[in-house]
């Protein structure tokens, strides 16, 4: 096999031999993935072994490889880098074809239109010091030097080379060309191979089959791809079954597809082609696709909608609770016919529109929901009603009534923002979309583009690329399983195409975790969390779910490492802690949150940079003999730097940009928000406020000269420098003091608060082959009979298993002090928030002690908190550190609290590490002297 071969020579070539060179990763406008290089790498080390047999004199077929990579893994960027690649040693022609044109559409825009928001290429494309166009061309021409690619479909490429008409693809000059064939979504190209009977292993005698009509079957087009292409085009064969001579055939097939299907003829066909593996299981190995969750209920399709509609509300509100730039969570309402699309399109918008709080009555039954399904793995993909308990918890610490979500889903899913696949001019019975609907579904993330929903049929399982795709609704009942094949049924294949899609993983910046990769896999009740999950909304048919969830773990989408624990208080110490009172603290208003005036080290803040380029011009001369001429003009003139402060723009424009901005409701610049942050009584004065911060521009002209257009990019990019800087200031919210409440208030988990009863369910990832697993495991079987251990159950971090070994060794040191003591680990429910911003954490440990000797009275809360060393500093959890030991300043022994003649002490220690000695050293010195201990 190819891919083996591969592997065994990069073990013995010099890295240095298959290093991806410069002129590929310096001109691609994105940073390469781990498995993207290793594609290319591998490319590169075929083309090694293909130049050494060449010079060996051995006989060469045209290179043909097959690119297996995952939906969403970034195939089109490794095809700009072998674009990139070829035209370095010589090539100027690309074919890129694919089965439908929809998928092409979108593709064109990746790497054509520099302006588009997937451009694959740097602005500029430099080799060898020569800039470099890319044009989309009809024909190819043989003065220009330039990348010239042809896109077309498999049908309208065959029927080119078929019908020869002016200006279309002539067979005679493609074969005297040297080109570069890309075939996208080739899982598409192999239906005579597939059909095949097993004794058939021979490809039949190319034959032309005609023109392929636009009623044409999916068989005959699919044919026409091992005739047209991989015969007359890249082998070069003539009509009269004669090639070109092997050593003047220097054309190549690089052939990409997610899935290459299971069948042992084409399994055999390519494994001499397969030149790299990066599947969907190896994608969602990498963290870069969200959660899968199947959200069975029984309820009335309107209430199924209304529910996608309040987690498409929560999400937002989210992502603009985090400050996530642009964020428009989008949902998919999927039917089963187009009739049935147009009336539930039609529904829909009646809904949107009509909208009340009473629609949601329902949200209060689903948040008691559990899954009591017997199936552990529909127990780790389901889901239960939780995520609507914390929508209401959200809403209730918020202050947010349903009035809010009502007003939410009458604004964001008006009309215009909605679309369904089907043109209103389409006659046919199959879905058709025209243009403008093709550059809104394959831009959804953009910050112009206003879609929020999408009602379709089939149109989108293929070629599409969103990230920003929440939640699918399907909005009919049934299953259509293939009994005759024992498989499932094209509906289900195409739905689990369709969240194949949707799982792509939509980037968000958080902290110093990768932007690109999923976050909270380990930390479940972030609030952050739900942006990495995606809802696929249906009945509860547990046969079509048994079916669905069996066709997602087949593709790869689900992993059955996820195991549920229950982490209960152990029944001996229940009763004690009902009696008990905690120490509890909450988030509230800032009552002093609005600026008088700009912190004052903003006058140490770095001007805002903007560079204005040099004007270019491009002209292009054609002549009847079709020989072309490209004549550049650019703008040469010197760049001036000015130091401006912002009152220096014209009032005009900074009121324009505004406007612009606030086309967002929720915009930082929206006057209500601006109110609330800063001491102002109109937008004048907060452009006062904002006066006197430093602007630098370079510009090839006089300050006075730059046009307006310029002005208004110019100062967009600074509002929006100015945000994020402002809200580093902007404390909307502190933390109260601490009071005393029932223990059975914060841990109960029973709907009657008080009631005896402490319990936690987690979700796990579980690999028992793992060290950190046998780990876990020994430790809690250990702790099970540990008396000062409260939970029944253990899971935890290297530090966490750490800290309890601390705790153990000073076990008899804690006797001669203390009554009694015990080590609760918050499993996620008890949170407290810091004085200052109101930002919540979850510390980990809680150190219950008892005094005695006279002092059997006094109750010690203790937070500990483990933590590694690189999450300490400042820039990530150090504002933690800081708060628990605030905590212990402002109570402590300093400041008992009584409570039913028993007196209570709230204590914070510093960061627990085991390996650090310095964090280690000043946690040993606090605990001893904090506790009054000697160890």
């Amino acid at each position: 096999m190819l891919l083996e071969d591969i592997e065994s020579k990069k073990e013995i070539l010099d890295e240095e031999q298959y290093n991806i060179p410069s002129y590929i990763t310096e001109n691609l406008r994105y940073p390469l993935y781990e498995w993207q290089r290793k594609a290319l790498e591998n490319f590169l080390v075929n083309e090694i072994t293909r130049e050494k047999k060449k010079s060996k004199g051995e006989k060469q077929n045209p290179n043909h490889l097959m690119f297996n990579m995952a939906t969403g893994s970034g195939k089109t960027l490794v095809m700009a880098a072998l674009i990139l690649y070829y035209y370095k040693q010589g090539f100027r022609n690309f074919i890129f074809f694919v089965n439908q044109n929809a998928i092409l559409g979108k593709t064109q825009a990746n790497f054509i239109n520099s302006s588009h928001n997937k451009y694959l290429f740097k602005e500029n494309i430099v080799i060898d010091g020569k800039r470099i166009c890319i044009r989309e061309v009809d024909v190819f021409s043989n003065s220009s030097d330039d990348i010239q690619i042809k896109f077309t479909t498999i049908q309208k490429l065959h029927n080119d080379i078929y019908k020869e008409s002016e200006n279309a693809l002539l067979l005679s000059d493609l074969q005297k060309r040297d080109l570069i064939h890309i075939g996208d979504e080739a899982h598409h190209l192999n239906a005579s191979t597939a059909k095949k009977k097993k004794e058939q292993t021979e490809i039949e005698t190319p034959s032309f089959i005609g023109e392929l009509k636009d009623s044409a079957k999916d068989d005959d087009i699919e044919k026409s791809w091992e005739t047209t292409i991989c015969n007359y085009i890249l082998g070069k064969k003539g009509k009269d079954g004669v090639s070109y001579a092997a050593e003047q055939n220097r054309n190549a097939l690089l052939e990409f597809t997610a899935t290459i299907p299971r069948n042992d003829l084409i399994q055999e066909k390519y494994e001499d082609k397969i030149i790299t593996k990066f599947e969907l299981k190896d994608f969602v190995e990498a963290k870069c696709t969200k959660h899968i969750r199947l959200v069975r209920s029984n309820l009335e399709q309107k209430e199924r909608v209304l529910q996608a509609l309040l987690l498409n509300w929560y999400r937002y509100r989210i992502g603009v609770d985090y400050g996530i730039p642009n964020f428009k969570p989008v949902i998919l309402f999927r039917s089963k016919e187009i009739e049935n699309s147009k009336a539930d399109y039609q529904r829909f918008l009646a809904l949107c529109k009509n909208v009340k709080v009473s629609d949601f009555g329902f949200v209060k039954k689903l948040s008691k929901i559990k899954n009591d399904s017997d199936d552990q793995a529909d127990k780790t993909y389901s889901f239960d009603g939780r995520i609507f308990e914390r929508i209401r918890l959200y809403m209730e610490e918020r202050k947010i009534s349903f009035e809010n979500v009502v007003a939410y889903i009458r604004e964001s899913f008006q009309e215009r923002n909605i679309v369904i696949t089907n043109s209103k001019t389409n006659k046919t019975q199959k879905e058709k979309t025209d243009g403008e609907i093709d550059y809104l579904l394959n831009s959804l993330e953009d910050r112009s583009n206003h879609i929020r929903a999408i009602f379709t049929v089939q149109r989108l399982t293929e070629g599409w690329d969103v990230l920003n795709l929440y939640d699918i609704v399907r909005l009919y009942t049934g299953r259509d399983t293939d009994y005759k094949n024992k498989k499932v049924g094209s509906h289900t294949t195409s739905e689990v195409q369709l969240i194949g899609r949707g799982v792509r993983y939509h980037p968000f910046a958080y902290k110093d975790k990768e932007k690109g990769r999923r976050k909270f896999d380990d930390d479940l009740q972030n609030e952050l969390r739900i942006l990495e999950e995606f809802y696929f909304h249906s009945e509860d048919e547990e046969k079509y779910i048994s079916d669905l969830s069996n066709e997602l773990k087949n593709r790869g989408l689900m992993q059955d490492k996820r195991t549920q624990k229950i982490f209960n208080v152990k029944e001996k110490y229940q009763s004690f802690l009902n009696g008990m009172y905690f120490f509890v603290n909450e988030k509230k208003e800032n009552p002093n949150r609005r600026l008088k005036t700009l912190p004052k080290d903003f006058k140490n803040l770095p001007a805002f940079e903007w560079s204005i380029k040099g004007l270019y011009s491009e002209v292009q001369a054609v002549n009847l003999s079709q020989k072309e001429d490209t004549l550049y003009i650019s703008d040469s003139a010197p760049t001036k730097t000015k130091a401006i402060s912002f009152a220096e723009i014209p009032r005009h424009i900074k009121y324009k940009v505004i406007h612009r901005l606030n086309a967002n409701s929720s915009s930082y610049f929206n006057y209500e928000n601006v109110c609330k942050r800063f001491n102002v009584d109109s937008m004048d004065d907060f452009l006062n406020f904002v006066k006197d911060v430093k602007i630098c521009i370079s510009a090839p002209m006089k300050f006075e000269d730059i046009p307006n257009a310029e002005f208004l990019k110019m100062c967009e990019g600074f509002m929006l420098y100015l945000q994020r800087e402002l809200e580093s200031y902007d404390k909307p919210y502190i933390g109260s003091d601490f009071k005393l409440v029932k223990f059975s208030d914060v841990f109960s988990f029973d709907d009657e608060k008080g009631k005896i009863g402490f319990k936690k369910e987690k979700m796990i990832l579980i690999d028992d082959e793992n060290d950190d697993a046998k780990e876990n495991k020994r430790l809690e079987k250990e702790l099970k009979n540990e008396d000062w251990y409260m939970l029944d159950s253990f899971w935890g971090t290297e530090e966490e298993r750490k800290l309890i070994e601390f705790i153990k060794s000073r076990k008899s040191n804690l006797e001669d002090k203390y009554k009694s003591f015990q080590l609760l680990r918050n499993e996620e429910v008890y949170k407290i928030f810091d004085f200052e911003t109101g930002q919540g954490f979850q510390p980990d440990f809680l150190l219950l002690l008892q005094g005695k000797n006279g002092n059997n009275n006094a109750y010690y809360q203790v937070f500990v908190e483990p933590k590694g060393k690189h999450l300490a500093g400042e820039e990530n959890d150090g504002w933690k550190e800081k708060f628990l030991l605030e905590i212990s300043k402002r109570y402590g022994l300093n400041n008992i609290v009584v409570e039913k003649s028993k007196e209570y002490i709230l204590i914070g220690l510093p960061f627990f590490n085991d390996t650090d000695k310095e964090m280690k050293e000043r946690f040993d010195a606090e605990f001893k002297q904090t506790l009054k201990i000697s160890c």
